[in-house]
């Protein structure tokens, strides 16, 4: 599909490895090529958080799209001196 003439722009999602093989393909015939590639998103939370809204970012960081978007929260890193209370929350 990439290399096809009927297609002037390539747009991909997915890992850094396979988007470097749809790349070299997509600059073999100078097309435009979009790419969101690698990683997770991961939220942050720190000992000093506001645990509830921490705690309701997080669902809706996860949840909200039903994982359709490449900024979905899949990652929680939570500080290990209110791992617990965060846990207890959810």
């Amino acid at each position: 599909l990439v290399q096809s003439d009927l297609v002037s722009k390539v747009s991909f999602t997915g890992s850094a490895e396979s988007g470097r093989k749809v790349y070299e393909m997509a600059a073999s015939g100078m097309k435009k090529v979009t790419m969101e590639l690698g990683g997770k998103s991961p939220l942050i939370i720190f000992s000093d958080s506001d645990l509830d809204n921490a705690v309701s970012g997080a669902m809706l960081a996860n949840w909200y799209s039903s994982g359709q978007v490449c900024s979905n929260g899949t990652r929680v890193f939570v500080h290990d001196s209110i791992a617990d209370d965060f846990v207890d929350r959810l």
